[in-house]
């Protein structure tokens, strides 16, 4: 036998020795192991939570978010971008009409230059006509939403719209032909020329103040709606009285020795349109 075969022999009859005398302690006799317990683990979990300062029966967690309901608005994004593109077109075709209708509103004395610069204008007078149908609907349109919601949502939105626009442009169209037909029956055209001239005028510039409030109706907060509101309505007042005073300096000649007939005109041809507008909103909220 050979030195290498005695080496592993010597190897093999160690192994084999300390297999017999070398003792492996139990598992659950080693210091470092800890015996499982699924009882004191899910004890010692229930201590954890109810000692937790947030999970105490005595905290009141107060958040919960309030639903969010989806508003499709895209009718009406479209509608008014469509408006502030026609007005963009009416301020392209014709630069210097624009600066006309401001010096002309702004000076109640125009001269009969500036007045007929304004009115040579045809085309741009007609767009801003139909300009201010549009953007005063959509206002109307707005209210009726804000003010009775139940009703707008029962008529189809682009419906309800129209409606505003078309019974408006009705209104004015009448009022048109009715003075313009007075003017011819009493000779009395340039005096019915001056006073259509001044509510158009007024109209004209009421479309463009009152456009921006109706971007912020139709896509700002019901909080700022409020407020919104009240500023419209006193500019509305304000350029009324402007179109009341000139309508004043076009008749004042007519009406000079009887302010009763001047108020029965102003009863007959400014409030009792609005009022008969108004009475058709109120019979279609309620019904």
């Amino acid at each position: 036998m050979n030195k290498l075969s005695r080496i592993s022999l010597l190897l093999l009859g160690f192994v084999v020795w300390c297999n017999h005398t070398v003792a492996v302690p139990a598992y659950n006799s080693l210091p470092f192991v800890v015996k499982p317990d699924a009882a004191a683990n899910n004890r010692q979990f229930d201590s954890l939570m109810h000692e937790h300062p947030m999970m105490s029966s005595q905290v009141v967690i107060n958040a919960v978010e309030a639903p969010r309901y989806f508003n499709n608005k895209t009718v009406d994004f479209y509608i008014l971008v469509a408006i502030c593109i026609f007005l963009g077109i009416i301020r392209y075709t014709n630069n210097r009409y624009f600066t006309n209708l401001w010096s002309v509103f702004r000076s109640p004395s125009y001269s009969s230059a500036s007045r007929e610069q304004l009115e040579t204008a045809g085309i741009s007078n007609t767009l801003m006509n139909l300009l201010f149908f549009m953007v005063v609907g959509m206002f109307m349109y707005y209210l009726v939403k804000i003010y009775s919601p139940v009703t707008a949502g029962n008529i189809n939105p682009l419906l309800l719209m129209l409606s505003m626009m078309g019974g408006l442009a009705a209104i004015y169209t009448g009022k048109y032909i009715a003075v313009r037909f007075g003017g011819w029956a009493f000779k009395l055209d340039s005096v019915s020329e001056g006073y259509l001239f001044n509510i158009f005028l007024i109209n004209k510039v009421l479309a463009v103040i009152l456009l921006p409030f109706v971007f912020f109706l139709a896509f700002a907060d019901a909080v700022y709606k409020g407020p919104v509101l009240i500023v419209a309505a006193i500019l509305i007042s304000l350029l009324f009285v402007s179109r009341y005073l000139r309508s004043w300096q076009v008749f004042g000649s007519f009406f000079q020795y009887s302010k009763f007939h001047f108020f029965t005109y102003l009863c007959a041809s400014e409030i009792l349109p609005l009022a008969v507008l108004m009475k058709l909103l109120v019979k279609m909220l309620l019904y």
